[in-house]
Formats: C-alpha cells, sequence, structure tokens
C-alpha cells in the first residue's frame, strides 16, 4: 500500500461536506513522476557547496494529483502560508531519501531527489 502523510490542522478549512481537520497525501505512483518530473534538483556552487532549487509547477502538480483529502484541492486556498510550506514539504519528503548515508544506487548520480539533499525535516505524519 502507498504511504500517505497527514498535516493535522489547527483551524478547519470548510468544504461543502463540512469542516476539514486534516489534510492527507498519497506518495506519487510511478506514472505521477513520469509525468511531472522530479519536484527538485540539486544544483553546486563553485566551491563544491550543494543547494535543492524546488520546481513549485512540479509540487502544485503533485499536490493536485496526490490529494486523498480533501477531495478538492481549491478547498486548500483558505489556508496560509503556513498551510502550504507544510504541504510542499510533504510532497518533497516522499522524495528526500530516508537514510542519505545507507542509500545505494544501481545507476550513476545525477542531479535528481535521488541524491542526499541534507535537508529531512517534516512537519507532518506518516503512515
Amino acid at each position: 500500500m502507498a504511504e500517505t502523510v497527514t498535516i493535522k490542522l489547527r483551524k478547519p478549512l470548510r468544504s461543502p461536506e463540512g469542516d476539514v481537520t486534516r489534510i492527507i497525501l498519497r506518495e506519487p505512483r510511478y506514472a505521477d513522476y513520469l509525468t511531472y518530473g522530479d519536484p527538485y534538483t540539486i544544483a553546486g556552487t563553485r566551491d563544491g557547496a550543494n543547494f535543492m532549487v524546488e520546481s513549485p509547477e512540479a509540487i502544485a502538480n503533485y499536490v493536485r494529483v496526490c490529494l486523498v483529502e480533501p477531495k478538492d484541492p481549491a478547498i486548500l486556498e483558505q489556508g496560509n502560508a503556513k498551510l502550504a510550506r507544510d504541504v510542499k514539504e510533504a510532497i518533497l519528503g516522499f522524495f528526500r531519501p530516508d537514510d542519505p548515508a545507507s542509500e545505494d544506487s544501481a545507476t550513476s548520480p545525477t542531479n535528481s531527489p535521488s541524491e542526499a539533499s541534507g535537508e529531512t525535516a517534516s512537519p507532518t505524519s506518516r503512515s
């Protein structure tokens, strides 16, 4: 079964079905990834420091297709910037390695989310 992330809301959002007290996002599927690509890439500076460059368009597409609850993505428009950041971090969390030190790859390194980004914080709970 696909992994999901639940974001509990401090202030409910309104929907035709009643108050929305949580947002549930499912893990992106194979076809989702082939359609929308990486939600971020890893870039480097001349002195060798790596940093993440997010793709707002890809992130928005993943939110739209991975939203389990509420059913209508327009309901999220009632939220504030903190909610948007929490949803974005949940989506990005699906693409970050759980443990970059132990992750083995059968392919050559590329500038993609499959590389260790060094960022792992997420205010969400996984189930």
